[in-house]
């Protein structure tokens, strides 16, 4: 079975679709799975017998400023009793909100091997929910001590954001599924009740795609042997809250004081080196600048006139062909005006000029950055929609490894992290110094399956995936229903796509005039923000603090339908 998936072009970080499908289909029926996210729900068949029903849980992850979410459930029988007293157990990943915790790293942790990789917390999370309504007994208290408190975040469906819940039934079998159970999905998760003869994927696929923002189109060659479709669909385009400016040449970015940060900024992106990548990696530059000298203040007024002065006086002997004045102004400006005059005219303009520089902020794009001895940490928002922000959080670890460092991080580290994230005003910046920040951010492109049934048994969620321990008759009355596997499968890009990174700004401190320029040494204080060796990321909800994704780049690879060029003599 394959999943198709678009592009947007647009200029947006570009996340990529993502499904979570459960799927519930006749036991003994393998399908293949490409491009999609599965968890297989299969009977045992004792002696020879004639399979029964099976459930699939299917789920895509596609991250693309774009997110599409997909999800499958699908069911089979099992002999648990229907105890609905059995003590629930708090796991060490108990959720127990919407913000981030222990649960949303797990997986990173589990899976902790130096590679691309990325999943969606808030999938697997849904999947959680909705499974957890139709189990009872054990498999109900093992999925608790997982999901805790946790209740799924609903989001406005929209044409920037598609959040739908859907139970397609066979019609064969719509009599098997109890109404409870398609009532509490109704008013709990806004599902829709859908039933088909299943003869032709038609109806489903085309649900998937209106849902998915026409991401995914065709995910079902063959329904024929599904009983149940559980599926949630999550489609989000967004695009950058504030793009990157584009510049027309190479040029002066900025200058405080004469203090002239030269940069090439004239082409959407620009290669790099990267740690253990024998050939340089493509991503954009960011830069940023914030004047808290405040020279004026530091050297004096009067020092300031007298140094200029003096410096004017120079140059006249330097050039002793030039008309006092014509080096500082327009002669149309100082008609009738003596020596003393003229060169307090100019003292005047510029002490007002270098005194306009004093909180200055320059920068190419909007970004947020943290930076201790242990990390860097670069974030950046994309447009809100409906209520929903959602930010980009890069986190590049200095002192070690970064798998290494993520086996010790802990929630509660990265949420200080997260908290500490410095805006681009001149106000968090030092004080007496002009505060200087380059950066460079790979584009990126990749995919990973999650091993999810592995990683849930390892939390605890067992019994689901055992037949004669499964216990999910709050779904059906069918009581042989278990999960025979689980695959999570993710896609990620990140892209320049429609951002152009160039700013070219002249803040020039002395108003200089034909020819003459006093120019101060300034103290100027660098900031490093450079991606150039492996670093993990998280996409969250600003508001809610919801974890949509969780990944970590070792290798950012350049698209090969990328038509981009850069240059690489500057």
């Amino acid at each position: 079975m394959n999943c198709a998936f678009g592009t947007l072009k647009k200029s947006y970080f570009k996340f990529s679709k993502k499904c979570d499908i459960i799927k519930i289909r006749k036991a003994g029926i393998k399908m293949k799975q490409d491009n999609i996210q599965a968890v297989n729900i299969s009977e045992s068949i004792p002696n020879n017998k004639t399979p029964k029903k099976a459930i699939l849980i299917i789920g895509i992850i596609i991250i693309l400023a774009l997110i599409v979410g997909l999800t499958v459930f699908a069911i089979i029988k099992n002999n648990q009793n229907d105890d609905e007293t059995v003590p629930i157990e708090k796991s060490e990943y108990w959720i127990s909100d919407n913000s981030l915790e222990a649960f949303d790293l797990y997986f990173l942790q589990s899976e902790n091997g130096k590679q691309n990789k990325v999943y969606s917390p808030l999938s697997i999370k849904y999947a959680l929910e909705m499974l957890k309504e139709g189990a009872k007994g054990d498999s109900k208290a093992q999925i608790l001590s997982v999901i805790g408190t946790y209740e799924a975040k609903k989001y406005t469906d929209s044409k920037n954001m598609s959040f739908a819940n859907a139970l397609f039934i066979k019609d064969t079998y719509k009599k098997s599924i109890k109404r409870k159970y398609k009532n509490k999905l109704t008013d709990k998760y806004n599902a829709v009740v859908k039933t088909d003869s299943f003869a032709a994927p038609d109806t489903v696929n085309s649900w998937i795609s209106d849902k998915t923002l026409g991401l995914i189109n065709n995910l079902f060659d063959d329904v024929s042997q599904e009983e149940i479709l559980l599926i949630n669909a999550l489609a989000i385009d967004m695009e950058w809250e504030e793009k990157f400016i584009l510049s027309p040449s190479v040029g002066i970015w900025t200058e405080y004081y004469h203090e002239k940060f030269y940069w090439r900024g004239d082409w959407d992106v620009v290669p790099h080196s990267f740690k253990d990548i024998n050939e340089e990696v493509s991503g954009m530059e960011i830069i940023a600048s914030f004047n808290n000298y405040d020279i004026v203040k530091e050297l004096g007024e009067e020092n300031i006139r007298q140094t200029v002065t003096n410096a004017y006086m120079e140059y006249l002997k330097k050039y002793p062909y030039r008309k006092f004045g014509e080096s500082l102004f327009l002669n149309s400006e100082i008609v009738g005006l003596s020596d003393d005059e003229i060169m307090e005219k100019y003292l005047d303009r510029y002490i007002k000029e270098i005194n306009s520089n004093y909180k200055a902020e320059d920068k190419t794009t909007d970004f947020s950055l943290y930076i201790d001895d242990n990390v860097k940490v670069f974030a950046k928002d994309l447009k809100e929609y409906d209520g929903t922000t959602l930010q980009y959080v890069g986190i590049m670890p200095t002192a070690e490894e970064l798998d290494s460092y993520i086996n010790k991080a802990t929630a509660d580290e990265i949420s200080n992290i997260i908290g500490n994230l410095k805006e681009l005003k001149a106000e968090n910046f030092k004080d007496g110094v002009v505060t200087k920040i380059t950066g460079f951010i790979p584009k990126f492109k990749f995919e990973y399956k999650l091993d999810l049934m592995k990683d849930l048994k390892n939390l605890g969620v067992t019994n689901v995936f055992e037949s004669g321990k499964a216990n999910l008759t709050n779904i059906s009355s069918d009581k042989s229903l278990y999960i025979n596997d689980a695959i999570h499968k993710s896609n990620i890009e990140f892209t320049q796509e429609g951002i152009k990174a160039s700013a070219v700004t002249e803040a020039g401190g002395a108003g200089a005039a034909g020819g003459f320029d006093y120019i101060y040494d300034v103290p100027v204080e660098e900031i490093d923000l450079t991606f150039d060796k492996p670093y993990m990321f998280i996409i969250r909800d600003k508001n809610s603090g919801e974890i949509w994704f969780v990944g970590t780049v070792y290798n950012p690879l350049l698209y090969s339908e990328d038509t981009t060029k850069y240059v690489s003599d500057y």
